[in-house]
């Protein structure tokens, strides 16, 4: 079967206004903690660089670089506090957690995967769907990430699909879900893979030229510490680094990638006319979305200052 390309498919265009609520939520928590991490980070070696490069004035007057060094140093303080006191980590987590738990019910819903499979039109299936988002809306209520009041919503356009024929239905989820899902996986490992290689190529190039400045102050051919200044700026991309987990994020991108592939041709080669079609297909999208499920299970718990 010939794969779709899904970039010109939004499925946002038609998941539960929860969803938006809590992405949004999400985006505006990454911004701020990387806004204010990156400020920290930057204010950290401006203040190590400025003290260790610039040399004390001479003939008795007084030098600006310990002032400046101070107030990048304070910067770097009113940043950390920022991320103590709101904690947008937090939010940026839990809600992204919030957002992909409302959407991995939603299209459960939508394409009867288990446990809303039977029939189009089943009141007791969207009783079962709006008790389940309930419960689940109010498990991340304390996140912020939800609006308050926010209700188990069936849109239009998921009763219009799961109204769908069983073929028009798997096209679509393998279309808008499966292999959309897979080309973000593939394009966030490849990015993260990217970012990567360079931040380690500017670590092991600090290093180079922190080394060689320390070897020529030693033999007095430079009176300034540039080494000092390196060596901040290494450890400042390796914070950097670690915060947006590059590595980890690799492997776990292309591992939920491969799951994907596997899903892919199992859900192709099922036999749309075959009598227990609907059974299988309920089952098997469940397995897919239960796989994609699993990359978000640590969402919510993960908080950069725990309360």
């Amino acid at each position: 079967m010939e794969r779709w390309d899904p970039t010109g498919i939004d499925e946002a265009d038609f998941l539960p206004e929860p969803f938006q609520t809590a992405d949004r939520a999400s985006i505006e928590g990454q911004r701020q903690t990387l806004r204010w991490y990156r400020g920290m980070i930057l204010m950290l070696v401006v203040a190590a660089a400025v003290s260790a490069v610039i040399a004390p004035s001479g003939h008795g007057k007084t030098s600006a670089a310990p002032f400046v060094s101070v107030a990048a140093f304070l910067l770097a303080g009113y940043f950390w506090s920022r991320l103590r006191r709101v904690n947008p980590q937090a939010q940026w987590y839990g809600a992204r957690a919030a957002a992909e738990s409302v959407k991995t019910l939603a299209w459960k819903y939508t394409v009867r995967a288990r446990p809303f499979g039977g029939p189009a039109d089943s009141p007791e299936v969207d009783e079962e769907y709006r008790a389940q988002v309930a419960d689940l809306l109010r498990n991340f209520e304390e996140t912020g990430a939800l609006a308050p009041g926010a209700v188990p919503e069936i849109t239009d356009g998921m009763r219009a699909l799961r109204a769908a024929e069983l073929p028009a239905r798997r096209t679509m989820y393998l279309r808008v879900r499966v292999e959309g899902q897979r080309t973000w996986y593939l394009a966030k490992a490849d990015a993260c893979e990217s970012q990567s290689v360079s931040w380690g190529l500017g670590i092991v190039a600090l290093m180079i030229v922190g080394g060689a400045a320390a070897v020529a102050q030693a033999l007095g051919a430079i009176s300034v510490s540039i080494f000092g200044a390196c060596s901040a700026a290494a450890a400042a991309i390796i914070a950097w680094t670690q915060l947006k987990q590059l590595r980890p994020l690799v492997s776990a991108y292309q591992l939920a990638a491969k799951e994907l592939d596997v899903v892919w041709g199992k859900l192709t080669a099922m036999d749309v006319n075959d009598p227990d079609a609907e059974a299988t297909w309920s089952l098997l999208a469940g397995d897919v979305e239960d796989a994609v499920a699993r990359e978000h299970t640590s969402w919510r718990a993960r908080r950069a200052f725990p309360h």
